[in-house]
């Protein structure tokens, strides 16, 4: 392709066989969002991705038209039909697959006879093996075995999920991560692979690494309703996000506005800014106008401030911002880089200006839906088709697929490689990230080969170090698990990056760089000369990628927060809690656990297309445009009928019942059991093992009739649960083909026989010598598997070997360096 020639998207030529439904659609959207062919294979009935809520005023479903755009259906029955089938599967690049082992997968090794070239994907529930390999699982179940369910009892008093389901998006989202690896490594090799996900596994990076508090022997770092330690002293929430806590949602006159009051050295000095706000607004009283909310902790561990304090500061918080509105709120936030925003609706989302000044929502079909989920790369996105009708385009896709002509395709495979080790061996990354949206980016590419270097701060610790959990729960910002989470497999430099001369030892590290990962506050790089334009000065096809809450253009770029900010700017936080009741919203900052698989693949898609182009590009990710991705299906139902969907608590309109029900614990512990019951033969099922009597009746072995008295099915399984254990009902009810996790707590992960077979947990040496326990990348590859094989770096640990090593510098330059404090 010649320099000025551009792709009618990143994945044009690609052709990707989805025998997916419901469960694995979103990986469908994503690379239809990028150009890719898609052909949706769905049975004479249609796929049940069809069935889904909502649904519009004709009886369409929503969740089609938001999931199946940007392809062409094909029925097909694979029973009757196997020849057809293997003929398209010949002509693939990608065949997409979901679901259980004993739902019946492809055959990987008969495949590659065949096409020796596809990458074959497999989304699934737990994995191809292990003793849940084939539990029964809904949204509900895999939140509840992952993780993220149980931490949100701490607001909901009952473990709450996002109403719109999530956790088969993030497997899909996690497998499209895996295409793009295995694009490349066939790029290199001519060789096609198995791609596995499991959605507990993905889950997982939902729960902001409470997920290792137990295997690295934090003891309750994950907070009980009203847990008091030994000493009587609450455990403090430094994230900043308001992740453990989760109290950070303030009542205005027009809705609600996002806020944690964070304290500590990570984000309490923007909660000073909000009280010196109200000093001048005479709404403070003296003894709250003199606290810095910096140094804190310090007082509340003394206990010169007590919860009774904070509870008066919090009511003035409350009083101060109660007559305002969202708007008035927003513009507050953007004057004064406070770390607040509007609990947006969906309508809010869809007449938002900025979403407008970023052309983020498309026009598909008369529905106007998320579009690209990166901005910046040129050619590389299209407006997708339509999510067709059954059959529509089926036809014509398959005679162009078995016409023989040549199709020019992203990634050309090489004839005749070697199946790379490494994937992306040779690739020198310069991370400028932080927390969690982008740090994770980086993880991914280094799990893969990918030489990466991490620069951070000692003087200004980044928020990861200072959130935990900590090995055996001491506080060493060498031993976060969040940070090493994000961050093994990297090399470590601490930099002053307000130093001129640091800046300029990052402007050398760029010129001999492939990418540049940053989510600073939008414009701050851009001031110490760190600019795209200052790096593609010294780099011209550098490849930069920056994730920031709101992105970087748009009347509100400059919002300031966390990814709870993300969520509330997203829609996401008002998708989960009780109905009628104040929005408990998702477990802590949670467009950061979404963007990093967006911007993995527009990252990915970008090195394919500097291949191919010779250009760098400016890749610009924003967390709340990510968070929308996977609210889609709540979108397009304003859209088509102008209803707002809010949060149903963990009520679902496809199953009844499906809640979490408290089960018996240890004295003090809460223990929690998800059960969903997807059909009508799962019920009669539930009747038989609980013999609980008044479940008999007649009227409940439909759907309808038990939606009609889902609070009395409710009480009974509540009172049949609270008599056993969570393990308990889980083994009972998987053994009858039932539904049912416990919600996981990190001591539950850590014991869990599913994830030990997965290989959900790593043990690597730091350098000194101590042991950090991380999770393992969750896109596996069977050809070229991820390698992690080194420890997140000490702070600065590796500061001058990249200064001798990559700089040639010198003792004494580094002296000097060190001297004159660009070197932190």
């Amino acid at each position: 392709m010649a320099d000025t020639e551009l792709p009618k998207g990143a994945l044009a030529g690609l052709r990707v066989l989805d025998l997916t439904d419901h469960r694995g659609v979103m990986a469908g959207r994503m690379l239809g969002l990028m150009g890719a062919d898609i052909l949706q294979v769905e049975p004479p009935g249609g796929s049940n991705a069809r069935l889904q809520h909502p649904f519009d005023n004709d009886g369409q479903s929503l969740f089609w038209a938001a999931y199946g755009t940007g392809r062409r259906s094909l029925v097909l029955d694979r029973n009757t039909e196997p020849e057809r089938l293997a003929a398209l599967l010949a002509q693939a690049d990608v065949v997409l697959e979901c679901g259980r082992p004993t739902e019946g997968f492809l055959d990987t090794e008969a495949l590659h006879r065949a096409n020796p070239g596809l990458i074959h994907v497999m989304i699934t529930p737990f994995g191809l093996t292990g003793p849940k390999a084939d539990y029964a699982e809904s949204d509900l179940v895999l939140w509840a075995a992952g993780g993220p369910l149980k931490p949100t009892e701490t607001q909901a008093d009952v473990p709450t999920r996002i109403t719109l389901p999530q956790a088969w998006h993030h497997a899909a989202a996690d497998a499209v991560c895996g295409v793009m690896v295995a694009l490349e490594a066939r790029r290199q090799s001519g060789q096609g692979q198995q791609v596995v996900v499991s959605a507990q596994a993905s889950a997982t990076q939902a729960t902001l690494s409470l997920s290792i508090a137990a295997v690295n022997n934090h003891a309750n770092y994950a907070l009980r309703p009203n847990y008091v330690t030994k000493s009587g002293k609450r455990p403090l929430d430094l994230s900043g996000s308001g992740s453990r806590t989760q109290r950070g949602k303030w009542a205005v006159q027009d809705g609600m506005v996002e806020m944690h009051l964070a304290i500590g050295p990570a984000a309490g000095r923007l909660t000073n800014k909000l009280f010196k706000m109200m000093v001048a607004d005479g709404v403070c009283s003296p003894e709250f106008a003199e606290w810095d909310w910096v140094t804190l902790p310090a007082r509340i561990e003394d206990e010169e401030i007590t919860e009774v304090h904070l509870e008066k500061a919090r009511a003035e918080v409350a009083a101060f911002l109660g007559p305002k509105t969202k708007l008035e709120c927003t513009q507050m936030a953007l004057e004064n880089r406070l770390p607040m925003a509007p609990i947006m609706t969906m309508r809010d989302l869809a007449e938002s200006p900025h979403s407008e000044a970023r052309a983020f929502f498309h026009d598909v079909g008369g529905l106007r839906l998320p579009g690209a989920f990166a901005q910046g790369l040129e050619g590389g996105f299209v407006v997708p088709c339509p999510a067709p009708e059954l059959g529509d385009g089926g036809a014509k896709a398959e005679a162009d697929w078995l016409d023989g002509a040549p199709v020019e395709k992203p990634f050309a495979p090489a004839a005749g490689g070697a199946m790379p080790e490494r994937v992306f061996e040779g690739l020198k990354v310069v991370d400028l990230s932080w927390v969690v949206a982008g740090p994770m980016i980086g993880r991914v590419l280094a799990d893969y080969g990918a030489d990466v270097v991490r620069i951070e701060s000692q003087t200004k610790p980044e928020t990861a170090r200072q959130t935990g959990p900590y090995t055996d729960g001491i506080r060493n910002p060498n031993y976060s698990g969040l940070f090493e989470n994000g961050n093994t497999g990297k090399l470590g430099l601490t930099l002053n990056l307000s130093h001129p001369e640091a800046q300029k030892i990052v402007r050398d590290l760029v010129r001999d760089a492939d990418v540049v990962v940053e989510s600073f506050a939008t414009g701050q790089v851009a001031r110490w000369g760190l600019g795209y334009e200052d790096l593609k000065a010294v780099k011209p096809d550098l490849i930069m990628l920056s994730t920031s809450l709101m992105g970087q253009s748009g009347p509100w770029r400059a919002l300031a927060g966390f990814g709870n900010v993300g969520a509330a700017m997203s829609g996401l936080q008002l998708m989960a809690g009780q109905p009628g009741q104040q929005p408990s919203g998702p477990y802590g900052p949670y467009t950061d656990y979404v963007a990093p698989r967006f911007g993995f693949t527009a990252l990915v898609a970008a090195l394919d297309m500097r291949r191919r182009t010779g250009r760098g590009c400016y890749l610009d990710v924003s967390q709340s445009e990510a968070g929308a991705q996977f609210i889609a299906q709540g979108l397009a139902e304003y859209s088509a009928t102008g209803r707002v969907c809010g949060a149903q608590g963990n009520r679902d309109p496809l199953m009844a019942p499906n809640n979490v029900y408290a089960c018996a614990g240890g004295e003090g512990d809460t223990s929690w059991v998800a059960i969903s019951v997807a059909d009508d033969a799962a019920w009669a099922a539930l009747v038989d093992v609980t013999g609980i009597r008044a479940l008999r009746d007649p009227c409940l072995a439909t759907l309808e009739g038990r939606q009609a008295r889902e609070d009395e099915i409710d009480a009974a399984l509540g009172a049949w649960c609270r008599a056993l254990g969570a393990g308990e009902v889980e083994d009972l009810l998987q053994a009858n083909g039932i539904a049912a996790h416990l919600a996981a707590s990190p001591e539950d992960l850590a014991v869990d026989t599913q994830l030990e077979d997965w290989g959900h947990f790593l043990s690597l040496e730091r350098a000194d010598g101590t042991v950090a326990v991380v999770e393992a990348c969750r896109v596996r590859l069977d050809a070229s598997p991820p390698v992690t094989c080194r420890a997140s770096p000490l702070m600065g640990q590796d500061t001058e070997d990249v200064l001798r090593k990559r700089l040639s510098f010198d003792a004494a330059r580094i002296a000097e360096l060190r001297e004159a404090g660009a070197l932190d």
